[in-house]
């Protein structure tokens, strides 16, 4: 193993899941898991990649705290000697058991070796659980935790997300100093205090820009240029050191800044603090990012503050999706520059829109979809009005038009919104695309 790769630990008493949970995050059963508790008697190491990371993981033997001869022993020195050359152990416990004191002395031992823990409680077969899960181990005072149920896979891509939070936390992505026209602009654009500057002081772990509790803190658009996964990327935000003599905002002159960030941008984040009501400002900056047909990502900051019970944030995801629902195609990201949550999904999510938004489709192969889809029991209400399809060339974001031939079909903005869905499902687009029906009389 080549200590200069990151390295990931699954560690935890016998039979709490460890090699499940290993087997489901490589996707293939490349360790033994069994009922009978102490089976795994060596550490099986991996490679993973995910979101475009490399790390190893090892599933580590289960092992006594007490062990009763010279092979117990052995494991249980390998496993701790790994653990301190691991930037990540998944401390595994066992939610059906409870907090028992084995798992209290590998936790200490743990904590001396000055681990970087993530607590894993596995066997919390329903969400409803969840809460009394993490209750079940508070003691413990870990504030990274993920409840899962390896059996099921619920929670696996969760244990992912925060491996790869850390993986970027430990390896920032850092300023150009000497910065080439970059081929991706993001916008980072949204009310006063949402928490812009704070976010990418966050990726960046200086602090670049100047952030305040107060509204309007940020004023003059500033530029920060990166490199991150290989991309050279520009950051505009409305976001510039100043006096705090300086603090107050002329609306007029945020929403012409804001136009002017929108049009220069390739992708555009709308950052809305999770905290405060969906206000009017928001919604304004919204549609003016749909009318200037640029893809673009809605961001919840501040999800830290709400992130306490899963019931609870399932409920105000519901409640959220409902009050924008006009823009239900738009991907929705929560995060927290605090707990670093989904940080740098953000920047991934971008690129990837970025690119898909290159898209070209041709001609034969969106009408074999139109014809394919006017057989099919959901589309063919829709498409059997479609007589052929064309992409439109020079547009921000991809944009087909849709021939009909018959006048009298009004198509709804309900419609227009299953027939975008459908184009970017069929053709695996991720940016936003743009639909548009115009009628062609056909000589019969």
């Amino acid at each position: 193993m080549d200590y200069n790769d990151f390295f990931v630990i699954l560690i935890g008493r016998p039979n709490v899941g460890k090699s499940t949970i290993f087997n489901k995050i490589l996707g293939e059963t490349s360790a033994l898991s069994s009922k009978i508790a102490g089976t795994t008697l060596d550490l099986n190491i991996k490679k993973v990649s995910c979101d475009g990371l490399d790390f190893l993981i090892s599933d580590s033997g289960g092992f006594n705290t007490s062990p009763t001869n010279e092979t117990e022993k052995k494991i249980k020195e390998k496993v701790f000697e790994y653990s301190k050359k691991a930037g990540i152990v998944l401390f595994v416990v066992d939610f059906k058991s409870g907090f028992i004191p084995e798992d209290r002395e590998i936790f200490l031992r743990l904590i001396k070796n000055e681990s970087n823990i993530i607590l894993i409680i596995n066997k919390v077969d329903s969400p409803k659980d969840v809460p009394n899960a993490t209750s079940e181990f508070s003691s413990l005072g870990i504030k990274k935790i993920v409840a899962i149920s390896a059996e099921t896979g619920m929670g696996i891509d969760d244990i992912l997300e925060k491996i790869t939070e850390e993986i970027n936390f430990k390896k920032p992505v850092k300023p150009l100093k000497n910065p080439e026209e970059s081929a991706l602009k993001i916008a980072i654009i949204g009310r006063s205090n949402s928490g812009k500057s704070t976010y990418i002081n966050s990726i960046l772990k200086e602090d670049l820009l100047f952030t305040d509790e107060k509204p309007g803190t940020t004023r003059d658009s500033i530029d920060t240029y990166i490199k991150y996964k290989g991309q050279r990327i520009t950051l505009v935000d409305t976001a510039g050191i100043r006096k705090k003599s300086k603090l107050d905002v002329n609306s007029a002159a945020f929403q012409k800044q804001s136009i002017e960030q929108i049009k220069r941008a390739d992708v555009v984040i709308i950052f809305i603090d999770v905290n405060s009501e969906i206000t009017h400002e928001d919604l304004s900056l919204l549609k003016r990012v749909t009318l200037y047909k640029k893809p673009f990502i809605v961001a919840f900051t501040k999800w830290d503050l709400k992130d306490k019970n899963t019931l609870v944030a399932m409920e105000l995801k519901k409640e959220i999706k409902f009050k924008l629902k006009e823009f239900s195609e738009t991907p929705f990201i929560y995060i927290s520059s605090k707990t670093n949550k989904n940080l740098y999904k953000l920047l991934d999510l971008s690129i990837e829109i970025n690119n898909s938004k290159k898209a070209k489709i041709k001609k034969k192969d969106l009408n074999k979809f139109i014809e394919e889809a006017k057989s099919g029991n959901k589309t063919g209400r829709l498409y059997k009005y479609i007589t052929y399809c064309v992409q439109k060339e020079g547009e921000e974001i991809p944009t087909f038009i849709l021939f009909t031939g018959n006048k009298g079909k009004i198509f709804t903005m309900v419609d227009i919104k299953f027939l975008r869905n459908s184009i970017k499902e069929r053709f695996g687009i991720k940016s936003n695309v743009e639909v548009i029906i115009e009628y062609k009389k056909y000589n019969t």
